[in-house]
């Protein structure tokens, strides 16, 4: 239909013409109330923001001497944060003389990666940070 003839009728009956898909060939037009369109427009975009999950980075620190109870708590935490499809970072500190066993301090990491390996994998490497390289970090994504 002419483009003159379309804004006729669409004047006639008090209404707007909007074209709705520009992209397709020929470009799709409608006889609408343009104040109502636009309404309808931005609360399905507002719908959709409802719906969309924006992913936050928690954290979790544990120390080299925790006992298995509190592990195990913090490790469900770590899941919980995983299954809302949020990043974690889990660190542990070494204080003082504890510096001296780096190595025991990453067996806990390990322990950590190998327990949450069915529902997160590790973004790399254990990195250690700080100075006399106290805090050792390792950062888990969901799956």
């Amino acid at each position: 239909m002419p483009v003159k003839e379309a804004i006729r009728i669409a004047r006639g009956q008090g209404l707007d013409l909007v074209e709705i898909a520009p992209g397709a060939q020929p470009p799709v037009c409608g006889i609408v109330n343009l104040g109502k369109y636009l309404y309808e427009l931005k609360s399905k975009e507002k719908e959709m923001k409802k719906k969309q999950h924006t992913t936050q980075m928690r954290e979790i620190r544990f120390s080299m001497n925790i006992s298995e109870n509190d592990y195990q708590v913090k490790l469900n935490k770590i899941k919980e944060f995983i299954g809302q499809k949020d990043r974690v970072r889990v660190g542990l500190r070494l204080r003082g003389r504890q510096i001296l066993h780096k190595n025991l301090a990453m067996d806990i990491i390990k322990r950590v990666i190998s327990d949450s390996k069915d529902i997160a994998v590790p973004e790399g490497p254990p990195k250690t940070f700080g100075e006399g390289r106290q805090t050792i970090q390792i950062m888990l994504l969901p799956k």
